[in-house]
């Protein structure tokens, strides 16, 4: 799955030049021991002056957040999910991985869980653009060439063949009439059918929009477990 923007008044932007300017004076001048001088000779230093095991616990701090941050941005990401819209999948609360690497060998497919930036078409149903940069996470349903329909009670049909869906919550309480998944792209429905604004209402997910394909559920420890998708 948000920026803050900083604020301050100019008055008080303008202030701080002159404030930072005095300081060098404070300490009787540049050339004597005053609290003046070079910052980064200043944060040599410290660091100079402190001790070895708290040296090595700094390092090994930025090593460890480093590689967290390179995991996060590369590879897999954590995730919290919001709302019941994947229910009985996830509940609300429970926090999984995405797979950001695998998108590389491995095609998405039907019965894939996945996370996406929204298309266009979502905000133009909610009317509003206050959720931009906020991720969402749906099913795969239907991929590039199929066909699909919902229609006898709520019964999924892809390319003419019933779909069997034991994970979802409910049987839809909707039909819609057959339509193509357009090159490009796929078709993505929540588990919880009759609760999630997806694609039945704002069209189909460009294959660009997604971020990765979520794939083990890490939180709540009760349940831990990995997600029912298409096989590796």
């Amino acid at each position: 799955a948000n920026a803050a923007a900083d604020k301050g008044g100019e008055d008080k932007d303008a202030s701080e030049p002159s404030k930072v300017a005095r300081i060098p004076d404070e300490g009787g001048g540049t050339g004597g021991k005053g609290g003046g001088g070079n910052p980064i000779d200043q944060l040599v230093r410290k660091w100079e002056d402190t001790p070895d095991d708290t040296k090595e616990d700094i390092k090994t701090f930025f090593v460890s957040l480093t590689v967290a941050l390179s995991i996060r941005f590369t590879l897999v990401e954590p995730r919290f999910i919001p709302s019941l819209s994947m229910y009985p999948t996830f509940d609300v609360g429970d926090q999984l991985t995405v797979d950001k690497i695998s998108r590389n060998w491995r095609d998405y497919t039907r019965r894939d869980v996945v996370v996406f930036n929204p298309p266009p078409a979502f905000f133009e149903v909610i009317g509003s653009t206050d959720r931009q940069g906020e991720a969402l996470i749906k099913r795969i349903v239907a991929i590039e060439g199929d066909i699909i329909e919902m229609k006898n009670g709520g019964t999924l049909y892809v390319n003419g063949e019933a779909q069997d869906e034991p994970f979802t919550n409910e049987k839809a309480q909707y039909d819609f009439p057959p339509r193509q998944v357009p090159k490009g792209c796929v078709f993505v429905l929540g588990d919880n059918r009759n609760a999630s604004l997806d694609g039945h209402v704002w069209g189909f997910l460009p294959r660009e929009n997604i971020i990765g394909r979520a794939t083990l559920k890490f939180w709540p420890p009760w349940r831990v477990g990995s997600v029912t998708a298409a096989p590796p």
